[in-house]
């Protein structure tokens, strides 16, 4: 398989700027992207962040709830969901991201742009809005007199489905970290088109850049300037509770206060958690790299309302994951490696696989728990969390790999060679075709490889091309930023 194509991205064009603040648009020959740049206080960053981009924010708002309405829901019964489980929220949301919410209102307005601190508002909730059954649970959110008006229950839109990897040390060039991460939502929504990265330095945290959307202040993807990446998975639980901090906000916490591994396993270790969602987190260790000391690691996490479990990379809690089938038949499905981490859906731990619900998790009565599906018919085990292992194996051995899903060829057999920026881009194209359905708007619509021990990353999104044809994030290429791009 040919790695896909990626170019570094230059600034082009004039520089908008509002006091400290700046955007910019990168390009590269396939593709372009804005760039902002803000700094200070909470309430000062949400200012610059209002002036320069309040009219972005102001279409991917009107967008989400369109979403909604094109389900079926008028916008008045739309608002009120979303404003019913902000309501559930805002108790768990630090007070940091409300001053910034209202600095967005006001530097909108200063900027001539209608604008107001309730659309930011049902933009968090309606990214956290991701709740397994959530057609049902989402009576749950509506007042009782606008349900009264309801003639059927409303479809939602569906959630993410993901995927992320780090591998590190003897499987890389160098030994340096490279961790992914893949965004699985609804695509050709049109949200594409206000794309966005930000680069956050914040007067009492540490600078960090995350990739993603206008109005979306949390982080869906992101890295900060101490060398710890942000990826994360939605994995549908049994136990999800919108009575927490918005996984978003706990996201971009993490970015601007974690300097080591350590501290992000503190932070989400001890979050109000609401959904079911997988994360991962990468330490590059960058300050290290050329000395003994340089110690590159990653974790992931499973978590829902009621768990966090937490693995290492080679971990005997992944190991030792089991499922047993009613006849009593055992079926071990824990991969781990040394130097390695990855998750699709499923979850290994004992707590938060009881309590699934994805990849016909045992939570749900009505499922098997059998994690390669149903009748063994596939999961995202099986199209997702095992390729990504057996590709870095292959390129660990040597060995010939062939995507079964597409029955593509992706690894050559030869010589076995350390995992680069390319080698990253392949496994993360190739598990970006996983569940590829075009007609049910179900595909890959961003995807960051990230190489923090150098403070670069690589990010693409899904594009319509002039024809009328979509491709998928990787398919669409990646834009490279460097450390000096990004934090310089």
């Amino acid at each position: 398989m040919i790695p896909p194509r990626h170019a570094p991205a230059v600034p082009v064009g004039p520089l908008k700027t509002f006091g400290p603040a700046s955007l910019a648009v990168y390009e590269t020959p396939f593709a372009s992207i804005p760039v902002l740049r803000v700094s200070g206080t909470p309430r000062e960053m949400g200012w610059q962040y209002g002036f320069l981009v309040g009219d972005r924010v102001r279409r991917i708002a009107d967008m989400l709830v369109s979403i909604f309405t094109e389900a079926g829901l008028p916008e008045f019964v739309v608002h009120n969901l979303l404003d019913n489980a902000w309501a559930r929220m805002l108790p768990h949301t630090p007070e940091r991201f409300l001053e910034e919410i209202t600095g967005i209102a006001q530097g909108a307005a200063e900027a001539g742009v209608s604008l107001a601190e309730e659309d930011l508002f049902r933009i968090v909730a309606a990214t956290n809005l991701d709740l397994y059954k959530r057609d049902e649970r989402a009576f749950e959110f509506v007042s009782p007199e606008i349900l009264e008006m309801l003639q059927n229950p409303p479809e939602l839109p569906e959630g993410p489905s993901c995927t992320m990897f780090a591998v590190w040390g003897a499987r890389t060039v160098g030994g340096k970290m490279f961790s992914v991460r893949n965004l699985d939502w609804l695509s050709q929504s049109g949200m594409h088109t206000e794309r966005l990265v930000t680069v956050y330095s914040p007067a009492d945290g540490i600078p960090c850049v995350t990739t993603g959307y206008a109005g979306v202040i949390g982080a869906l993807a992101g890295m900060n300037a101490r060398g710890i990446t942000l990826s994360e998975v939605g994995a549908f639980s049994v136990r999800e509770e919108l009575d927490g901090t918005p996984w978003t906000l706990m996201a971009r916490q993490l970015l601007e206060e974690s300097a080591c591994l350590e501290d992000a396993v503190r932070i989400i270790a001890s979050a109000r958690h609401t959904i079911g969602y997988n994360y991962l987190i990468a330490d590059g260790d960058p300050e290290n790299y050329g000395t003994a000391a340089f110690q590159p690691r990653a974790a992931a996490f499973e978590t829902n309302h009621e768990v966090c479990e937490v693995f290492l990379d080679n971990d005997p809690k992944e190991a030792a994951a089991v499922w047993q089938a009613p006849d009593g038949r055992e079926t071990p499905y824990g991969l781990p490696l040394t130097e390695a981490v990855m998750r699709a859906d499923t979850a290994f731990g004992p707590k938060a696989r009881a309590l699934q619900a994805a990849d016909d998790g045992p939570g749900d009565p009505e499922n098997t728990g059998n994690p390669l599906g149903r009748d063994g018919s596939g999961s995202t085990y099986t199209t997702c969390h095992k390729p990504m292992h057996d590709m870095i194996r292959a390129y660990e051995t040597g060995s010939e790999y062939i995507f079964p899903v597409r029955n593509t060829k992706v690894v050559e057999a030869g010589a076995p060679r350390r995992i680069g920026p390319e080698e990253a881009m392949t496994i993360a194209a190739t598990v970006a075709h996983n569940t590829e359905m075009l007609a049910e708007n179900d595909w890959n619509v961003m995807s960051v490889v990230y190489a923090p021990t150098d403070g670069k990353l690589w990010l693409g999104f899904e594009h319509l091309h002039k024809d009328g044809h979509w491709t998928n994030a990787p398919d669409s290429g990646y834009m490279e930023f460097g450390a000096a791009d990004l934090f310089g």
